[in-house]
Formats: C-alpha cells, structure tokens, sequence
C-alpha cells in the first residue's frame, strides 16, 4: 500500500494484505485481512464481499495500514480490534488482559451444568459466586447474564486488568450483580460462596519459552504463568478453596491438559470430593471440578 495516489478498492487491500501476512508468517492471514479491512473502514465483514469494489479514503488507508503493521510484529488479532466474542457477547480486550478463549467457554458451561443440576426448588437465590483471576470478566458477565440468581465477586489482582473487567460489567448493565474488586486468589471474599471458578495462569516455565510470540510476546504474562510446573497459582487456590466454599458447593478451574490429573490430586488432598475432569469443545482435559462436600439436592 505504499502508492497512496493509487484507488485501492476492498478487493485490492484484502488482495495485497493476506499474502503480505502471510509472508510475515501471521497465523490465519485471510481472518486477519478480512477483520483488519473491515475495522478500518468501520464495516462488517460481510460487506466486504457485498461492495468489493469500494474505493478506500486516506483515513482509512492510514489506519489500515497501522493495524497491518501491527498484525506482522505479532500482535494479536483481538487486541487490534480491541474486542473479543465470548458466549456470543462482544468483550473489550487490551494488552493487559487475556483475549477469552474458546475453551473458557467450557469452564462456564461446567458451571452452569452443575446449577441446572440442583433441586429446582432448593437453587439458592442469590447464587454467591466468585471469578478469580478475572482478566476481561467474560466468565463473570457470562454466569451473571445466564444465570438471573447469580451474584458475582470478579476478583483480579492487576488494576489494569481489573478496569477492563469492570468495563465489560458496565457494557453489559451488570453492576447491580457482578462486582469487580482487585486482590489476590480468594483473599477479597469476606463470606463463603456457592461457586469458585478460575482460569488461573497454569503454563509451566517450559511450555511459556516455546508459545507463539503472538501469545508471549503480546498477552499479559502474569496471565499465563504458572511457575515451573505450571501449578504455582492453582496450588494455594485449592487449599484456600474448601475453607471460602459453602456445604456442597463448587470448585471449577480450567487447566493445562497435561497437569490436569495433577490438579485432580490437589482436590483430593484439599479434602473435595466428587472430583471430575472433564473435556472441553476441542476434547482436551482442560477442566476440573470439586465439591465441598455434599450437596442434598444436587443430583
């Protein structure tokens, strides 16, 4: 796009613009190309193929041409964009929060799993439920807005992280039910709740080296990190967990596929019981829940 004289019509930037990424070795260049052409010229995707043959104005050239630079130094899509899709809900992302991923949705389907399978009659109303480690809030709006009797404390311990949380709350009117607070773990909470539920960081030392710089070198490591095995975060989570759950209520943490059964042991060894591990949408050991104990109407 050097020739600004020239008329450049969608077609031609979506043209020059994935086989450049491409080069640039970008992941999924055509995905980008299509989001990138599309925000800067404020359309939806869709209309790209619609009017094909839109010429492009400066401004948008401009823009264009700063988010294709960005995308070939690694950034990642949903940062350019600032946005993200969660559970068919748009989140604002920024650099200091984790872009929400398909598998979380998983974890949060765990959850709700696990409240449609209480005693109709018996479901406690407000359902207490603490997200730690909130990053977007995307678990947080997600329970609160599925859920009507839940009430939700999304915990953070970045303050950075923790407005964008609150953010996404005020995007989707749920301050009266979800309240974002910063602190480490469980520390925050002054009463035990019904539902614990985490995406904390659990990617070993190793495993941090070897990701994509897409991933290490633009998303918060203090997100992804969990120590040399990977269990430095989700170690003190579990043994604080039985003592800040209720009767019967539920620990749901989403893991490494290759600590999970690891993870497991923690449970068993916290003294939680009824401990699963279960698969998420791709069929990855990626969650694992725990009672604290018995739960007479849960069936």
């Amino acid at each position: 796009m050097a020739d600004t004289a020239r008329v450049w019509t969608t077609a031609d930037l979506l043209a020059w613009i994935e086989p450049h990424l491409q080069a640039k070795g970008v992941e999924s260049p055509r995905v980008y190309a299509r989001h990138l052409t599309a925000e800067a010229i404020g359309c939806d995707v869709m209309d790209l193929f619609t009017d094909a043959h839109r010429p492009a104005d400066q401004d948008e050239l401009g823009r264009l041409r700063t988010l294709v630079a960005q995308a070939a130094a690694g950034a990642p899509l949903q940062q350019l964009l600032g946005r993200a899709t969660f559970s068919f809900r748009d989140f604002k992302v920024t650099k200091d929060v984790l872009a929400p991923r398909d598998a979380t949705e998983s974890l949060v389907q765990a959850v709700q799993t696990w409240h449609r399978g209480l005693d109709q009659d018996a479901r406690p109303d407000p359902l207490l439920v603490a997200d730690i480690g909130t990053g977007t809030g995307c678990i947080a709006v997600t329970l609160a807005a599925d859920i009507p009797a839940a009430w939700v404390m999304a915990v953070d311990c970045c303050p950075a992280a923790a407005a964008v949380a609150q953010s996404n709350v005020d995007a989707h009117e749920l301050g009266d039910r979800v309240v974002v607070t910063e602190g480490l773990l469980l520390e925050p909470l002054t009463q035990q709740v019904h539902v614990i539920v985490s995406n904390p960081p659990y990617i070993n030392d190793a495993d941090f080296e070897a990701l994509d710089a897409t991933v290490k070198d633009h998303e918060p490591a203090l997100a992804l990190r969990g120590g040399a095995d990977g269990l430095d975060v989700i170690r003190p989570l579990v043994a604080a967990a039985p003592a800040r759950l209720l009767e019967g209520g539920l620990l749901a943490m989403e893991v490494c596929t290759t600590h999970a059964a690891a993870v497991a042991e923690l449970c068993t060894q916290a003294g939680l019981s009824s401990i699963k591990v279960l698969r998420d949408a791709w069929g990855d050991e990626r969650i694992v829940t725990a009672l604290n104990g018995d739960w007479p109407s849960h069936q």
